[in-house]
């Protein structure tokens, strides 16, 4: 059940809709995101496509749901864990609503549960909702996950089991700015996801660090059990008051798969209670050998990020996973997710079976995921840990920050002028430590250093096109010869006509508009969207639309009209907004033989919406 090669899980696949469904709203959470990830996760969830578009290369079903993103995707992440994206792209600015940013109380806690709860719905049947429980933040990081996937439809009766998710759910509208709707909530209290579990027969949730609606905590369910027959531990992160509590509840030596590096951090003596091994550097450094290297993209070191717990008690077996590490914040400090699988004492998923799966290359057609640890060359990462200790108490401080902005449009001109204004009288700078700022789309202009004790006005930051203005902003922290940067968002008034200059900004000739209206009508478009602007009225080939040219839209629009009218709306939707924002300089975009003749099937959309 947890092959290498014949278990694998694609991240897209579990976000498309079932089969004749469509997405209705769903809600992530992560500890880091990443942007760009952003960029091609909605293309799953609107579309049903795989996640293997390139942020650089922009589609038109990418534009398309990138840009409703926000309206039904929420996802949440710890604050001051926001990755800078390698280009700023202005298409995120569409994120900015559908981003919460969770801030914990004290630096030593940390946001972390990787879950995603979505709403599926059907023009005949009863809503789906999926339950999808990893171990994986939302970057594009390639590292060794596991992951627990699994439907159920809206029925007629409460589910006593979904109520741990309710009140995970509950603690992240406390973070949130718009609030959960009430009939996400009633209907998945409906939902029984318990079905087709396989070697399993129960399912129990456990969002660690939350609450209850009678005040109770959740704790992590492995260590504060009175005791384990048997255990398997997989985790990439492990700690010594962990492992001894793990070692003492437990009746036999247990199984710790974990990282070289961690476990050389670890107690030798402490170490010699379990049957240790590390995972394989061949896996880890696998995509920079070429001969082993599948993969077509950019190579990448594949490190282990798996969590997982296997337990074994009076002939019953439970598999614990999700984002809890073997680590004392996850055992109730932080905020974390696991799902529980339990099941009878059956072979293939006791502790020694998947033991022997991953350490056994019979048992895994060749692929060694985990060596015997290697205890003689132990490496001290004492300093190494400190230092990322530091650096994690400056990163809390500054999401801490009051951090204001204002944008100042340029006399007489359409640029802007930035203005941050950040309350640093209470930050306190530890020797050898800087801080830098800068907006996430400046390029050129060297960042501002942020000095504490005071409040600190930057106004270096000046002459951005309304298109290259953003909430977030760039923070690099400094120290010897180690250094992290993280966004964080500002408050800030933007202009109520960004969006419409950012989408126009790439909607900018009739080729383009045409290939997006020919997309909206038959999502049969997903060519990449070319860059450079072409004069509006003008095709790529370089002659201009005539009516003849666009029979075929013509065509497909009398189709939408008769089987599809809900799509005649987001057709309306895309001419107004592109009329908003054309150049009032030059020539429409929209030919005016195609303004004439949308005129019908815009009285026909008006007709429909009133008959309703």
């Amino acid at each position: 059940m947890l092959h290498p090669k014949q278990n694998r899980i694609d991240y897209g696949d579990q976000l498309i809709p079932p089969a004749g469904y469509t997405l209705q709203r769903a809600i992530g959470t992560t500890y880091s995101l990443d942007l760009e990830a952003l960029m091609v996760l909605p293309v799953a969830l609107f579309y049903s496509q795989p996640l293997d578009g390139d942020p650089a290369e922009l589609r038109y079903d990418m534009l398309d749901a990138i840009t409703k993103a926000a309206e039904k995707i929420t996802i949440y992440c710890q604050k001051a864990q926001i990755k800078v994206p390698h280009k700023y792209h202005a298409l995120l600015a569409y994120w900015e609503n559908g981003i919460e940013e969770v801030q914990m109380a004290h630096y030593d806690q940390s946001f972390h549960p990787k879950v995603w709860i979505i709403k599926y719905i059907h023009p005949e049947f009863p809503p789906v909702y999926r339950l999808l429980v990893t171990s994986r933040n939302l970057t594009f990081a390639r590292d060794w996950d596991v992951a627990f996937s699994t439907d159920g439809a809206v029925g007629e009766e409460d589910v006593k089991l979904n109520m741990p998710l309710i009140d995970f759910l509950k603690e992240l509208d406390k973070h949130g700015k718009t609030p959960i709707e009430e009939d996400f909530y009633s209907d998945l209290q409906k939902v029984k996801f318990d079905k087709d579990l396989g070697k399993f027969n129960r399912l129990r949730l456990h969002p660690i660090g939350v609450k209850d609606l009678l005040g109770k905590q959740f704790l992590n369910p492995v260590s504060t059990a009175k005791g384990w027959e048997d255990l398997l531990i997989v985790s990439p992160f492990v700690d010594n008051t962990t492992l001894k509590t793990l070692s003492k509840i437990c009746g036999t030596k247990p199984y710790l798969l974990s990282r070289k590096e961690e476990m050389d951090s670890i107690d030798l003596e402490l170490l010699l209670k379990f049957k240790c091994f590390q995972f394989s550097k061949l896996i880890e450094y696998s995509e920079l050998n070429e001969e082993l290297n599948e993969s077509d993209g950019s190579d990448s070191i594949q490190n282990l990020h798996a969590k997982l717990f296997v337990t074994q008690q009076e002939n019953k077996i439970s598999w614990f996973l999700g984002s809890a590490n073997c680590t004392d914040p996850a055992q109730g400090r932080n905020i974390e997710f696991m799902v529980e699988l339990r099941g009878d004492s059956l072979p293939g998923i006791r502790p020694k079976d998947i033991f022997n799966q991953l350490t056994n290359p019979e048992k895994a057609d060749g692929v060694t995921l985990f060596e015997p640890y290697d205890s003689e060359n132990r490496n001290d990462i004492t300093e190494w840990k400190k230092n990322e200790i530091e650096l994690r108490k400056i990163r809390h401080a500054l999401a801490l920050l009051t951090i204001k902005g204002k944008a100042i449009q340029i006399e007489g001109g359409t640029a802007y002028d930035l203005v941050i204004e950040i309350d640093a009288s209470l930050l306190e700078m530890l020797a050898g430590f800087n801080v830098k700022i800068k907006p996430i789309s400046e390029e050129n202009k060297k960042p501002a250093f942020l000095i504490g004790g005071q409040i600190n006005l930057i106004k270096q930051f000046t002459g951005y096109a309304e298109t290259r203005l953003s909430p977030f902003l760039e923070f690099e922290i400094c120290c010897n010869d180690s250094k992290c940067s993280f966004l964080l968002m500002m408050e800030i008034e933007l202009p109520t006509g960004r969006f419409n200059k950012i989408f126009s900004s790439i909607i900018d000739s009739s080729d383009k508009f045409l290939k997006y209206l020919s997309f909206l009508i038959t999502g049969e478009e997903t060519a990449v969207i070319e860059t450079g602007t072409n004069k509006p009225g003008v095709t790529n080939g370089g002659y201009t639309h005539s009516l003849f040219d666009q029979l075929p839209i013509y065509e497909k629009l009398l189709i939408a009209s008769s089987r599809y009218p809900e799509k005649l709306a987001a057709v309306d939707k895309l001419m107004q907004r592109l009329k908003d924002e054309s150049p009032k300089n030059h020539e429409s975009i929209i030919s005016e033989e195609f303004e004439e003749f949308w005129q019908i099937f815009r009285l026909y959309n008006q007709s429909l919406q009133h008959a309703k």
